[in-house]
C-alpha cells in the first residue's frame, strides 16, 4: 500500500474505528484492496464524508473467508453481508453448521485441494435458499462450488 492509501487508512482508524488499532484496520483493507482495487483509487480521491461512508460501506458488504491450509468453523452462527459472502476451502476445510448464512452473492467450497462441509444450515442469495434440516447436509473437495445469486 503506498504512502498516501496508508495515512487516509490511519485517520480512519483515528477518526471512525476508535475500539480497533491502525495496524488492523490497514490489514483489513489490504484484503478490500485485493478484492476491489477501484476502491483504493476511489479512497484517494475521496474528499467529502459522504465519499469516505460509500467506500467504508463497500468495503464492509463483503466477507471474504480463505481457510488456506488451517479451517474455518462456522457453528450455530447467523452471518449477513450487504453484497456477498465467499468461504474457500483452498487446501484447507470450511465447516459450517447449524447456521444461516445470507447476501445478495453467496458463494461456498473453494478451489485447491480443500474440502467444504455444511450440515443442517440456510444458504440464501438473492435468487436462491439451500434449506437443510436435521441430518442434511453437503460436501464439496477440491475445485467444487456452490455459487448462489
Amino acid at each position: 500500500m503506498d504512502p498516501t492509501t496508508t495515512a487516509i487508512i490511519t485517520s480512519l482508524a483515528t477518526n471512525y474505528f476508535t475500539h480497533f488499532s491502525a495496524p488492523a484496520i490497514e490489514s483489513f483493507f489490504k484484503k478490500v484492496f485485493n478484492i476491489k482495487p477501484s476502491l483504493e483509487n476511489d479512497l484517494k480521491k475521496a474528499s467529502k464524508p459522504e465519499d469516505f461512508e460509500r467506500i467504508f460501506n463497500e468495503a464492509v458488504g463483503v466477507i471474504d473467508a480463505q481457510a488456506n491450509t488451517g479451517t474455518i468453523e462456522v457453528d450455530k452462527t447467523f452471518l449477513e453481508a450487504l453484497r456477498g459472502i465467499r468461504f474457500d476451502h483452498q487446501h484447507g476445510q470450511v465447516n459450517i453448521n447449524g447456521s444461516i448464512i445470507q447476501a445478495p452473492i453467496l458463494q461456498t467450497g473453494g478451489t485447491g485441494s480443500g474440502r467444504t462441509e455444511i450440515f443442517e444450515s440456510n444458504l440464501k442469495s438473492n435468487g436462491t435458499e439451500i434449506k437443510m434440516g436435521k441430518g442434511c447436509g453437503i460436501i464439496m473437495n477440491g475445485n467444487a462450488q456452490i455459487r448462489q445469486n
